[in-house]
């Protein structure tokens, strides 16, 4: 289900990206609430990677329970990691295209594709991150399950 939502992802950011492109061009407006939004989400999403990948999460117990809890902690990490390399790359293409804007000597055709792939990876990280909260959500009831089991240990309560 999942490699489905991200190829519709994809697909429909691949589509926004050639059909929008025309309404980028020459757009500083547009270009600058892409790069407000992305670098936004970036920075939120360094907060969450460094709340994600805090040892102090890992649940009480034997080196074995921490280590099996290291592995889901990974997985998240790379997912969440991936997404901001995304981001960077769709700051990254504005930039270039920003900079070949004002270049006179740059084939039209090249900013025209530099102009769609900002919009591609703009529009496919935004979609991307329609995931995020749903990940915290999950993420947050694991924490407050694990506390519950920690605290029904203590009274001498079964799991």
């Amino acid at each position: 289900m999942r490699a489905i939502l991200i190829c519709v992802c994809l697909v429909g950011s691949a589509i926004a990206a050639y059909y929008g492109q025309p309404f980028m061009h020459g757009n500083a407006d547009a270009v600058l609430v892409i790069v407000t939004v992305m670098t936004v989400f970036a920075g939120f999403l360094v907060a969450i990677i460094t709340i994600i990948g805090d040892p102090a999460l890992i649940p009480d117990g034997t080196w074995r329970v921490a280590e099996n809890h290291r592995e889901n902690i990974e997985k998240r990490l790379i997912t969440h990691l991936w997404l901001f390399v995304w981001y960077l790359i769709a700051i990254g293409f504005l930039f270039v295209g920003t900079l070949l804007d004002k270049t006179p000597t740059v084939p039209e055709e090249t900013r025209l594709w530099i102009e769609r792939a900002y919009l591609f990876f703009g529009t496919s990280s935004f979609l991307f991150t329609f995931a995020l909260p749903k990940a915290l959500w999950k993420f947050q009831m694991a924490r407050i399950e694990a506390e519950i089991q920690r605290r029904r240990r203590e009274h001498g309560l079964k799991d």
